[in-house]
């Protein structure tokens, strides 16, 4: 049985995810634009500051297609409990909570006959 709440979840949980993805992106033209931002406390260079946001936006785009990929997986009967246990790894790794209600969502449904 495919798991609707569980598929809803899991795209507002990838939506959210590109959002940060987003913000990191908004980052990194802000240090591109004015690198006297970047405290000196912490002892980074700008370019090394950039690169960091670079790598973090690249990590949030990764998960955000995991999620949307996982969030299809449970629309269908046969792959419900795949994209459940997905989403459920996912929300674990990311401390995402709409990513492990919706996994576990999913995992339940896909008991159900």
């Amino acid at each position: 049985m495919e798991s609707r709440a569980g598929s809803i979840l899991l795209l507002i949980s990838a939506i959210l995810t590109f959002l940060a993805s987003l913000i990191a992106i908004i980052f990194i033209v802000v240090l591109l634009v004015s690198p006297d931002t970047i405290k000196s406390s912490q002892n980074l260079s700008p370019t090394t500051s950039i690169i960091i946001i670079s790598i973090a936006f690249i990590i949030f785009l990764i998960l955000g297609f995991l999620e949307l990929h996982a969030s299809k997986l449970m629309k269908d009967s046969m792959t419900t409990k795949k994209g459940g246990i997905m989403g459920l790894i996912l929300g674990i790794l990311t401390f995402n909570l709409l990513a492990i209600i919706g996994g576990i969502a999913g995992i339940i449904q896909s008991g159900k006959n």
